[in-house]
């Protein structure tokens, strides 16, 4: 079994940012040196479409957009607080254990809990975009035989219970079966962003 020890961080804390997982995901794969709040601050902006910068606001939903910024706008950004970050997209899971053999996370994009993807289309300033709306953005940090292990931004788990992460806890360190976690990561495009050093 691989599992990399990273603090978690939540969305909910300080203060909610319920649309931020992207920041708070990058804040751990920074090792939070750089706070989520300062990320999501100065992150480029668009007002329809993720592959230029984030859309709506990240402490409320907006239902009629794509709320999120893809690794095409998100890599440059958060190459200026470490000049390794790379944009991973297309990387097979079996590349990214190798990062994690390497002691590296992967911030992963992929469908909500593992659930059945929810695609959409959504109109852009760009014109009209095929995505799978119900994405979710975590810290993948270990593997073994059997599961994907992660750390959610949102979601702690107290026996089988699931339950907000209102404040930073170990218990948001999440499994998925390998096999679910594989359809869960390709379906909406094997959306992944990783720090290259060391491998």
């Amino acid at each position: 079994m691989k599992l990399i020890p990273v603090k978690p961080q939540s969305q909910w804390f300080p203060k909610p940012m319920i649309m931020g997982c992207e920041g708070v995901a990058a804040s751990m794969l920074l090792n939070g040196a750089v706070s989520p709040e300062k990320l999501m601050k100065y992150w480029p902006k668009h007002d329809s479409n993720p592959e230029k910068g984030y859309v709506g606001h990240p402490s409320s939903i907006s239902l009629n957009s794509h709320q999120t910024i893809f690794p095409s706008a998100f890599v440059p950004y958060l190459k200026q607080f470490d000049s390794n970050i790379a944009d991973g997209t297309g990387a097979s899971l079996s590349e990214l254990e190798t990062l994690l053999d390497h002691n590296q996370p992967v911030l992963i994009y992929h469908t909500h809990l593992g659930f059945t993807a929810l695609e959409r289309i959504f109109h852009t300033s760009d014109g009209k975009k095929h995505w799978v709306s119900n994405i979710h953005i975590t810290l993948l940090i270990g593997y073994d035989k059997k599961y994907y292990y992660y750390i959610d931004p949102l979601w702690m788990k107290i026996g089988p219970l699931l339950l907000p992460a209102l404040f930073p806890s170990r218990r948001q360190i999440m499994k998925m079966s390998r096999r679910r976690f594989k359809k869960s990561y390709e379906t909406p495009g094997r959306l992944c962003i990783y720090k290259k050093e060391g491998v």
